[in-house]
């Protein structure tokens, strides 16, 4: 019996760098099934992974280039080679670019594009967001599908950006199976202190500065560590001085697996303006910790269940935040079952077979 021909499946992102889209790919290409793609995944910078590729039949090319924007000539260099059947991007400008650039490649490859975050919103840190957004409504209809995170975002690009919505495909982030170490039998009342949890960059868009001021009016004794790293945590540090929540308040830096440690955290606290539809929510559900968000722009609201796998509080109210840590603290949310339907519903087992599938039926209508 012959053998199947493999897809031919060329990934690029710009870095394997500490984030939320990087980490998609490091999934991805971990988890997809080499059975039916051959898969090269193209960095155009790999000079600081914090994501490792473990799967051995992914070929691996660093273009080493600063930015994107000198990447052409070296990207059209490895699809001559490679031969790619689909090229998949996974970066808002990535995207953009080489949809400006698609009729300088054969036809007939397919290019799937995955969005990272709320573009109307994202594209407000843009040097010149007017062009921008101009640029995207021009050329963003030219990928014969765009992968969307959340029903937020797909509706985002639909409304503000008239592309085709049969071209869009809402497929979720994954989250990989984890292992939970048993729980720890609890202290009493009056000897318990509670144990809180973010993992988020630390810059601007991610509101830690709201949840730092937050946890500051609460009574009861806790600490709160903070996973991550970035250009706000000097300040972020200064307003930690200044509430006085030194011996709290922790800047634990970056790691690898953020939630060593803190598996059994009793809260885990989101505190961004916006957000695309964020992996480390996915992984706090999946060790069954209950979540504190505000309810902000994007997928979270998609993924929060009331009173079921945590809470969400009016965008911007600190005090109604701090409310809400009490009540939740109080509330007897069901660890095991939030571990249940997270997996269930976000699992790599759901989300990866969807995202082969998009990529067979694509690679099949050439």
């Amino acid at each position: 019996m012959a053998e199947t021909k493999k897809i031919r499946l060329l990934i690029i992102t710009p870095s394997l760098a500490c984030g939320g889209s990087e980490k998609f790919v490091s999934v991805l290409c971990n988890q997809l099934n080499t059975e039916k793609f051959a898969v090269c995944l193209v960095i155009a910078n790999n000079s600081k992974p914090f994501y490792t590729i473990t799967n051995p039949a992914v070929a691996l090319i660093n273009l080493k280039k600063n930015r994107v924007l000198f990447s052409l000539f070296s990207i059209k260099a490895v699809v001559n080679d490679f031969e790619p059947d689909i090229i998949f991007s996974t970066a808002n400008h990535l995207n953009l670019y080489l949809a400006i650039f698609r009729s300088s490649f054969d036809k007939e490859i397919q290019f799937i594009a995955r969005e990272a975050s709320i573009v109307s919103i994202n594209s407000r840190r843009a040097k010149f967001p007017a062009l921008y957004n101009w640029l995207i409504r021009k050329y963003y209809n030219r990928f014969d599908r765009i992968i969307c995170q959340s029903a937020y975002m797909q509706q985002d690009l639909v409304s503000h950006y008239h592309i085709d919505a049969g071209k869009t495909v809402l497929i979720n982030n994954a989250v990989p199976d984890l292992v939970v170490p048993p729980r720890l039998a609890e202290n009493t009342a009056a000897e318990r202190v509670y144990t809180f949890v973010s993992v988020a960059r630390l810059s601007e868009e991610k509101g830690i500065e709201r949840l730092i001021q937050a946890v500051g009016l609460l009574s009861m004794p806790f600490q709160y560590y903070i996973i991550g790293e970035g250009d706000k945590k000097k300040d972020l540090q200064k307003l930690i001085n200044e509430l006085q929540l030194t011996d709290q308040v922790h800047l634990a830096g970056e790691k690898a697996q953020p939630f060593t440690g803190m598996e059994h955290a009793d809260l885990f606290l989101m505190g961004s303006y916006y957000e695309g539809f964020p992996n480390a929510l996915l992984e706090a559900g999946a060790y069954g910790i209950p979540v504190m968000a505000f309810d902000a722009p994007g997928g979270i609201g998609e993924i929060i269940v009331e009173g079921k796998n945590g809470m969400l509080v009016a965008d911007n109210d600190i005090i109604a935040f701090a409310a809400a840590i009490n009540t939740a603290l109080n509330t007897s949310f069901n660890r095991d079952q939030i571990i249940e339907t997270t997996k269930k519903r976000f699992g790599v087992n759901s989300i990866i077979p969807a995202l082969e599938d998009l990529f067979l039926s694509l690679a099949g209508n050439k």
